[in-house]
């Protein structure tokens, strides 16, 4: 029954999220703060801030939503925008204690490093692999069946993903774009 519940939370799209909170639903509220309440409390613990200082911005970053959530232009970004107010709002309490960190050695601060993923983003990638998912279960076995072969690393060839699924090398393409389609559609649909 839990599962059942964390799937539908996770097949609810932010902008369904946002029209019930918008209309009312005391539950939508519910289940809007139960879904980016982690992400919340990460934004704030990656700012290094003490767990007093990140429940304040977990406090003042859920009245900020409740207060803008009428004028969200674009509530399929309600994660980004949730994330956004939360970083703000961390950024404010950390920058009430200023803090200085001494080094002796400055050289590990020159070199350039790829960007990695911050806390929020992998949690925010993981729910859209979620949603991605749950939209792949829902396409036929063939269709799923030729996704796999076109996403396998290394790629494979359109003669060999033709030969492998007996399907004509020339309908590959505009079969992948159909099934996109289709995913894209279920997913708006939800």
């Amino acid at each position: 029954m839990a599962g059942t519940t964390a799937r539908a939370q996770v097949a609810e799209l932010p902008a369904q999220l946002v029209d019930a909170c918008r209309a009312g639903d005391q539950a939508a509220w519910g289940r809007l703060i139960t879904r980016y309440r982690p992400i919340v409390w990460t934004v704030a613990r990656s700012h290094g801030l003490r767990p007093a200082d990140c429940e304040d911005v977990c406090q003042v970053t859920w009245l900020r939503v409740i207060e803008n959530i009428g004028a969200l232009n674009d509530p399929a970004r309600l994660g980004a925008w949730i994330v956004t107010t939360a970083r703000r709002e961390a950024l404010k309490v950390s920058g009430n204690g200023v803090k200085y960190h001494l080094v002796d050695d400055l050289s590990e601060f020159t070199h350039e490093t790829g960007h990695q993923a911050t806390p929020e983003e992998t949690v925010l990638n993981r729910a859209e692999g979620d949603l991605a998912r749950l939209a792949f279960r829902h396409l036929p076995a063939q269709h799923q069946a030729l996704l796999g072969l076109l996403l396998r690393d290394p790629p494979m060839s359109y003669d060999a993903i033709s030969a492998a699924l007996a399907m004509p090398r020339g309908s590959i393409g505009p079969t992948r774009n159909r099934i996109l389609r289709q995913a894209r559609d279920f997913l708006r649909d939800m």
